[in-house]
């Protein structure tokens, strides 16, 4: 596990679980109030997590609906109360999972950490980046290297926008925290797409993309 503070804001990182996802519990020390980032399966890493982080979280804040970042929904439901914030535009919750819809512009409230909201669909129609700070909790939009898996070459363009126009407006020193995998930060990713943006492409590229190579 690691910890990362900035300030009352601290992020626990544990994982891999499940299909190799990152776990992430964020707390408000000012107050004590916690939050998971999605909820991947063997949810007993994620109760570890919350267990070092000293933390009860009450809420989940929902990058988006894939499996993978669901499984453990209902028993963090049932362990700690937590309410799950997201976009409604996903199509892949049970009914009753999402409590609070959450929208472009909006903000979510975790004690005293404000958690801008920003839409940015294409790998699902509902993916949603929650920012504090500089501390962008990105789901599947964007790893080091390149966007998340699309299903269409619209849906990757749709994903580009949404990078290009919310993700890339940020400050180049914006830490990263990605579904799966590594971190990285902003300016590192926009030096990578500058290459891609470079090069012609297939019209129906899609799929797994890399800036560097695809």
């Amino acid at each position: 596990m690691e910890r990362i503070t900035d300030g009352d804001f601290e992020v626990v990182v544990a994982g891999p679980a499940g299909f190799g996802n990152n776990i992430y519990v964020v707390v408000d020390h000012a107050t004590g109030a916690a939050a998971f980032v999605d909820a991947p399966d063997e949810v007993e890493q994620s109760i570890a997590a919350a267990e070092a982080a000293g933390a009860n979280p009450s809420l989940i804040l929902l990058t988006h609906s894939h499996g993978d970042h669901t499984a453990s929904i209902d028993k963090l439901k049932a362990r700690y109360g937590c309410k799950v914030y997201g976009d409604p535009r996903e199509p892949w919750l049970k009914p009753g999972q999402l409590d609070e819809s959450v929208a472009h512009g909006g903000e979510v409230k975790v004690g005293n950490l404000g958690f801008r909201v920003l839409s940015v669909p294409g790998h699902t129609p509902g993916s949603t980046t929650f920012l504090w700070g500089k501390h962008a909790f990105v789901g599947d939009t964007l790893f080091p290297g390149g966007p998340g898996r699309t299903a269409s070459n619209a849906n990757l363009q749709q994903e580009i926008g949404s990078i290009t126009t919310h993700l890339y407006a940020l400050p180049d020193d914006t830490v990263i925290y990605p579904g799966h995998g590594d971190r990285s930060t902003i300016g590192a990713s926009k030096a990578e797409y500058a290459v891609f943006a470079g090069k012609p492409h297939n019209p129906d590229l899609h799929g797994d993309v890399n800036w560097l190579e695809s």
